[in-house]
């Protein structure tokens, strides 16, 4: 997720409009092509930057407080799952990394790619760090945020649901966060052919993922495959974010404080009463 709201998402969604596309973007416009089926901490942001590289316009984290009113718009049953890919088309995106598999399934023209770790002990490991998350956001100021409560149930659907098979409950249980990550894998291997659907670990590089998008040798990129949002790069988000919950009450304490200064400095400057002989 961003740290900040767009300004032109906040304005579409106090006046309760659905902004489908702008006329200067027409050019732009595309359809969903690829999506990222993996679930966070298996190396998803690594394939987006991967994916941009080669030329794609993903939607991930980061996307989403700027497409606030399209989540919350799905959220709330305004447009179905149809409409808001294609939505996210006519905006410019044709890589989607918050699809459920089962459009997936659904649309032949799609080819999906499933991240995954090395073992499920280490996804455990890193997701861990990162589903504190929700709790954070559920904090003050963050959930006096517009964007941040529209999508509140997306990030606990993401964050307590997807990952504990539906029980929120056990969103930080190392066994229930294995199971479900090992059946989600399970679930979606069997869903998508396996001439849509590529299994992959960033480990692998650049060879797996130019093959099944079918670019050419010559276009495939000879640098090394990114590798990007580390657990200590993950720890200093979580760190911060969290922060901000105790630092937030400056914000108002400082100004008040600096003014009552002010006033103080001014009233020591005025000259005192003259007094006269006869005081």
């Amino acid at each position: 997720m961003g740290y900040y709201e767009s300004e032109e998402v906040k304005e579409g969604m106090a006046s309760g409009e659905l902004i489908i596309d702008e006329e200067e973007d027409v050019d732009d416009q595309t359809q969903i092509q690829v999506v990222g089926l993996g679930l966070g901490r298996t190396g998803t942001t690594s394939l987006v930057m991967a994916l941009e590289m080669l030329g794609y316009f993903a939607v991930h984290d980061d996307e989403e407080t700027e497409l606030t009113d399209i989540f919350y718009a799905a959220e709330e049953g305004t447009i179905d799952s149809d409409e808001f890919h294609e939505i996210l088309g006519l905006r410019g995106y044709n890589a989607s990394f918050k699809t459920e598999y089962e459009w997936v399934q659904s649309h032949e023209e799609v080819k999906a790619i499933l991240t995954v770790r090395d073992t499920p002990e280490k996804y455990v490991e890193s997701w861990s760090i990162a589903a504190v998350f929700i709790d954070i956001v559920e904090q003050i100021p963050f959930r006096w945020m517009a964007s941040v409560e529209a999508l509140h149930e997306s990030f606990f659907s993401e964050y307590k649901e997807e990952t504990t098979g539906g029980n929120p409950d056990d969103f930080l249980n190392p066994e229930v966060l294995k199971r479900t990550y090992l059946e989600y894998i399970e679930e979606v291997q069997a869903a998508i052919p396996s001439e849509r659907l590529l299994t992959f670990n960033v480990k692998q590089g650049w060879a797996p993922i130019c093959e099944f998008l079918e670019v050419q040798q010559s276009d495939c990129p000879t640098v090394p495959f990114p590798h990007v949002h580390t657990r200590a790069k993950l720890e200093g988000e979580m760190f911060f974010l969290r922060m901000i919950t105790f630092i937030w009450p400056l914000a108002i304490i400082l100004p008040f404080y600096c003014l009552m200064k002010c006033g103080k400095l001014v009233i020591e400057m005025l000259p005192l009463p003259h007094k006269n002989k006869w005081d």
